[in-house]
């Protein structure tokens, strides 16, 4: 089996060591920066998104396009979501009607609000396209930890190639059919981070969080059954687990901002000015899809003033 992994970010690094470390496939990765490819294949590291991490001796890393998608059975977009379209508009040239392309972005595209599988469909894009997610970090999945992945997917063969693939590691691959709600949960957990992040910060007891956690989650599971995702999906790894993982990691970025954001404003908007804080991009987003749906959640209005200072924590709870 040939896997082609386009981006070398923390996740598509991590997943393709621990797969050719583990597994009978042949990994190649494409990178369009001439950095990244530099590092990785002269110094076996990529520091930036992976610091203290050693990569493989022998990752196949290329710049040329054309090589990496030849003759490949599985094709890993792993992109910030913003640059999804770019990559898939470049790519639609390789495409064949048996091509199987895996998408792990996480967010909503900006000025569209699209899910990174609309922008497939939008494209018109050949081939069958599914969606990855699940509550890991890349510093634990490069090492083979045990965790679980869920795919969502309507293609039986991707169900049968991602088993194989994964079959001689710690990494369990769940499979639904529901990537629409997969996704939404992938948005939607960053958001409710942040919030975690300040409720941890405000009550620091280990039972009102899990009240507290308990209740957003409760409220993700109607969001995303509100927004079309099937009620199912919610017991999921890439939505039960991703939840628990990201709202209560203290190396979560999105939790981290939310405790800053309680504690003190200023030094939260010096870290967002740092770091990439997902959840802070993604609640407009999601305001916006459920304005495209018909929809209103007056918990994400109230979550959107906290974010931007305008009212308390407090003010955010008393909804619940």
């Amino acid at each position: 089996m040939q896997v082609t992994i386009l981006g070398t970010g923390a996740f598509g690094l991590a997943l393709g060591n621990l797969l050719h470390e583990r597994s009978n496939a042949d990994i190649i990765f494409w990178t369009a920066f001439e950095e990244e490819y530099l590092e990785i294949t002269n110094n076996n590291t990529y520091d930036r998104v992976l610091t203290g991490i050693e990569l493989a001796s022998d990752l196949d890393v290329t710049m040329d396009l054309e090589k990496a998608l030849n003759n490949s059975d599985l094709i890993i977009v792993a992109i910030p979501c913003n640059h999804v379209r770019e990559v898939l508009t470049r790519i639609k040239d390789y495409l064949t009607d048996n091509s199987r392309v895996i998408l792990v972005s996480k967010g909503l595209e900006k000025n569209t609000d699209f899910l990174m599988t609309e922008i497939y469909d939008e494209l018109n894009l050949k081939g069958h396209v599914s969606y990855l997610a699940g509550p890991t970090f890349a510093k634990e999945l490069i090492v083979n930890s045990k965790a679980g992945l869920t795919l969502g997917t309507k293609d039986e063969k991707t169900k049968e190639l991602m088993l194989e693939l994964f079959k001689d590691t710690n990494v369990e691959i769940e499979v639904i059919d529901d990537y629409i709600g997969l996704e939404l949960y992938g948005v939607i957990k960053n958001v409710l981070a942040i919030l975690m992040g300040s409720i941890s910060s405000k009550y620091r007891g280990d039972s009102t969080n899990a009240y507290y956690l308990t209740k957003v989650y409760n409220f993700a599971k109607d969001l995303v059954t509100k927004l079309g995702g099937d009620s199912k999906t919610a017991t999921c790894y890439g939505a039960l687990g991703d939840i628990l993982l990201t709202c209560n990691s203290k190396t979560s970025r999105n939790y981290s901002y939310g405790v800053l954001l309680y504690t003190n404003k200023e030094e939260a908007d010096v870290y967002k000015k740092h770091y990439t804080v997902e959840g802070s991009i993604a609640i407009n987003s999601l305001t916006k899809l459920l304005e495209k749906n018909n929809q209103t959640s007056e918990f994400l209005e109230k979550l959107t003033d906290y974010f931007n200072g305008k009212v308390s924590l407090d003010e955010v709870l008393k909804l619940f």
